[in-house]
């Protein structure tokens, strides 16, 4: 679901994440509260955005002298 929402920068809607993900409502709430609870997301009146920041950019590396 994290990564869904990642992709959907405009922000989407519970209702609109049903079919794609296959979850129903009750479930898809409870998996966003947590995210929302973890920071992972935001959520600005019904719909759910990344957290500016947060999103998978790929493997980080640390380059050492």
């Amino acid at each position: 679901m994290l990564d869904y929402i990642n992709h959907h920068l405009e922000g989407v809607r519970i209702s609109e994440m049903e079919a794609p993900l296959g979850m129903s409502r009750l479930r898809i709430g409870f998996v966003a509260k947590n995210l929302l609870d973890q920071g992972k997301i935001v959520r600005i009146e019904n719909s759910y955005y990344p957290r500016p920041g947060n999103r998978d950019e790929g493997p980080k590396h640390s380059l050492s002298p």
